[in-house]
């Protein structure tokens, strides 16, 4: 039961990130860039920070669930992503819909082959 708990609130810090994020990072005409930033911002951080850092140390299992299922799973939206791409092909913008879906795509396994050579690059250095 506390595992829902903590994938809750954890999911809701993500949520209302995700949210801001939206706020501060406008649609630039059409191009959603607010989901686009947090969709691979979460890519980054779930590889980089709770896939590895926080699994190397001692730390709580229910604080990995939190921060990855809850936060990270709150903040990325694959379902924004198909909405918003599917916006733009309704409003006749094909190529800003292909720039977005390579973007998120290119940019979020990108950024997480960042986050791999970022942990593995300080693992050799420790």
């Amino acid at each position: 039961m506390l595992d829902y708990l903590v994938i809750a609130l954890f999911a809701f810090v993500g949520g209302t990130v995700r949210y801001w994020l939206g706020i501060w990072l406008p649609a630039v005409g059409d191009f959603p860039l607010g989901t686009l930033v947090a969709n691979v911002l979460g890519c980054f951080l779930f590889s980089w920070i709770v896939k590895h850092i926080l699994t190397d140390i001692d730390i709580s299992a229910r604080l990995v669930l939190g921060l990855g299922v809850g936060f990270c799973g709150a903040l990325t939206t694959f379902s924004s992503f198909a909405l918003d791409t599917m916006k733009l092909v309704q409003a006749g913008e094909i190529g800003l819909a292909f720039l977005y879906l390579l973007l998120s795509i290119v940019g979020g396994f990108a950024m997480t082959v960042l986050g791999e050579a970022l942990y593995h690059r300080r693992a050799v250095g420790e």
